[in-house]
């Protein structure tokens, strides 16, 4: 904290700062706007207030609070930062922009800032100023580890995969990149010439579902491929070609010559595609309606950390209401494949599911995936099951693309919502619903034989 802040007024952030984690909210923020009546003005209060309210999704009053602080305290950068974030969060993205810029007209030469103006923008679609906004960033800093990734996002969704994996190594600079140590040499796309290469596990299991399309191509180099796995996906993943064994990540690491990540494969081998279709099998189906039928998965996990990342990230989930008017199309079933939620109103199909085969399975036996930006929707894809994702207001990024196909499935339809929401959204899906159903129902009675044949 500043030095300039009254001994006083830090004294009431800690206090406020008790409560809060406490759970007495109401009183930390009583503490805070009573600061705020004895200290007129001060920006790191406006601060301070902004984050616990935020904190706490409070973000209309957040909103109002830094918004009173920048005019206040309109020199006061971090104050300006901190209220263009939570703007983008509401996805306010026009005024968010407009803070940015004036913070970049006080500030100059902030590589920090033209990075964040480039996620705006990327957020608006407007993928080629993001591209020049990360490029000056990485002008400004060579070795601003977010600019770098950001740029390889919005050259991956262009179609640049060459360019885009090389800069997407840069994610393994950031903090937020986590893997566990091995103390290996790492591999550089070699021939492996008999050795035993350890690919380590990275990021989400939806990240591994989707990259595991590339260990195929390990298969001709003439070594041994092993793959740490984070244990639900040891069962699915185990099997694919190129690949001699899953090692659960709860297990020690086994012996090795050399390691790369899962996510390196791309950049390492030198690849110009996203790769292989239907590159994951499932064993055979548990039970098959006798009605056309569709699994549908609305949420994942909440996310944590920073206002921005925090609220895209959750924004991406839906509810089951939300999905509830496409009961009103006849002819089909539709069943939960939503993991710990309640399956009403549709049919729970997620009994004994123990891990991402058992969901496979599942999945095996359904006409179609409908879900959110999930794991599960990356494992319909790998499965080659007709999928239709989708995908929440102000979503852009790498693993969809932009329009309504996949570079990465091309069994996957995508939807994307507007600033309207999900509602829209969900009738206009209910409308293809109908058609699909009758199309599916007319080849399902296709390929059953007349009686007396």
């Amino acid at each position: 904290m500043p030095d300039d802040v009254p001994q006083s007024l830090k004294q009431r952030f800690e206090r406020a700062g008790t409560l809060a984690s406490r759970g007495h909210l109401d009183d930390a923020i009583v503490t805070l706007a009573e600061g705020a009546r004895l200290f007129p003005g001060n920006p790191q209060l406006a601060a301070q207030f902004g984050r616990l309210l935020s904190n706490h999704h409070r973000h209309a009053e957040a909103l109002d609070v830094l918004r009173a602080g920048v005019r206040a305290a309109p020199a006061d950068l971090p104050l300006r930062g901190l209220l263009a974030a939570e703007l983008a969060g509401a996805m306010n993205f026009t005024e968010a922009l407009g803070q940015l810029r004036l913070f970049a007209v006080l500030a100059p030469g902030e590589s920090e800032i033209e990075t964040n103006i480039g996620v705006l923008n990327q957020s608006l679609g407007r993928w080629e100023r993001a591209i020049t906004h990360y490029r000056r960033a990485i002008a400004t800093d060579p070795n601003n580890g977010l600019a770098h990734l950001n740029l390889a996002t919005a050259l991956l969704v262009r179609g640049d995969f060459r360019n885009g994996f090389a800069e997407f190594e840069w994610r393994t600079t950031l903090p937020s990149v986590r893997r566990r140590p091995v103390d290996l040499p790492p591999w550089r796309g070699e021939p492996l010439a008999g050795r035993r290469l350890l690919l380590t596990a990275e990021q989400g299991l939806g990240d591994m579902i989707q990259f595991a399309r590339f260990i195929p191509n390990l298969a001709s180099l003439g070594g041994t491929v092993l793959l740490e796995c984070p244990p639900p996906l040891v069962r699915l993943l185990t099997g694919l070609p190129g690949l001699d064994r899953c090692c659960p990540m709860d297990e020690p690491l086994p012996v090795a010559d050399i390691t790369a990540s899962l996510l390196s494969l791309p950049h390492l081998l030198d690849l110009e595609d996203a790769g292989r279709a239907r590159y994951l099998t499932a064993p055979p189906p548990v039970d098959e309606s006798p009605l056309p039928s569709v699994g549908l998965i609305w949420s994942g996990k909440p996310a944590t950390g920073e206002v921005f990342v925090r609220r895209s990230l959750n924004r991406r989930a839906c509810q089951a209401t939300d999905l509830a008017p496409l009961l009103d199309v006849a002819g089909i079933r539709l069943f939960s494949l939503q993991l710990d939620q309640p399956a009403a109103p549709f049919v729970d199909l997620t009994q004994g599911i123990a891990d991402f085969r058992d969901t496979a399975q599942r999945m095996a036996g359904l006409d179609l995936v409908i879900a959110v930006d999930t794991a599960g929707a990356h494992l319909a894809g790998a499965l080659g099951v007709p999928l239709w994702v989708l995908l929440a207001p102000g979503q852009a990024d790498y693993r969809w693309g932009v329009g309504a196909l996949s570079p990465w499935y091309p069994d996957a339809r995508l939807y994307r919502a507007d600033h309207r929401g999900w509602p829209p959204l969900v009738r206009a899906l209910a409308d293809d619903l109908v058609n699909w159903a009758a199309t599916c129902t007319r080849r399902r009675a296709d390929r059953v034989p007349s009686p007396g044949r």
